[in-house]
């Protein structure tokens, strides 16, 4: 398995069946297997806490993920991935890192707001062959935050990218702190969604612009 056709399935166990649109996206899909690598074997109802969604969407979730054979189910233990399934996950956790959501009352970038965070391995690299930072600025804004910060992390700093420089970025700043202790290397790039506080989707729309981007440049 390539992350093509990774990104193929993904993509088909998101998809519409008919003119019915699943209660899960693509965020969904790789939050299962990513939630699965780490903790797995889980039960129906822990996935469905931890996705966010409805127990019957965690059914068809896994319903399709079997159909696939990224999973399988122990009747004990609950879910679990295949080997397969693994092959997946490191796929995209070599690819993808979640840092969180956070909320604030007040900070440099924004008031009353919640900031999502991934870092996208070869981020720089990746973002350069999508179409740069202008257009994933609007992909994270077009699913749905209210705005957006795209970082790269070049010689051994956070840097702000705009159209002609790179700008460095204050160590005491909060995105600096809250990516410590995650193993960002040169050319890995820092996504942000900014959003309303309290936006529990938040997380969501700064992962689809990250699969976006993977799965286009992968193609």
């Amino acid at each position: 398995m390539n992350i093509k056709e990774l990104f193929r399935m993904i993509d088909e166990v998101a998809s519409p069946r008919g003119y019915v649109k699943p209660g899960f996206s693509k965020y969904h899909v790789y939050l299962a297997l990513i939630e699965l690598g780490f903790k797995g074997p889980l039960g129906r109802k822990s996935l469905a806490s931890i996705l966010g969604i409805g127990e019957g969407s965690v059914r068809t979730l896994i319903k399709r993920l079997l159909s696939f054979e990224l999973v399988t189910i122990d009747n004990v233990a609950g879910v679990l991935l295949t080997e397969k399934g693994v092959k997946a996950f490191n796929l995209l956790k070599d690819v993808l890192v979640l840092v969180g959501s956070f909320d604030f009352n007040e900070c440099e970038f924004c008031r009353d707001c919640r900031l999502s965070i991934v870092i996208l391995r070869r981020g720089v690299e990746l973002i350069k062959l999508f179409g740069g930072v202008l257009v994933v600025r609007d992909l994270i804004v077009k699913y749905g935050g209210v705005g957006s910060i795209i970082l790269y992390y070049i010689n051994d700093g956070l840097r702000l990218p705009d159209s002609k420089e790179l700008h460095s970025i204050d160590s005491g700043s909060v995105l600096v702190k809250l990516v410590e202790g995650f193993n960002i290397s040169n050319g890995d790039s820092v996504l942000v969604a900014m959003c309303n506080k309290g936006d529990d989707n938040c997380l969501r729309y700064v992962v689809e612009a990250a699969l976006d981007i993977v799965k286009v440049v992968s193609n």
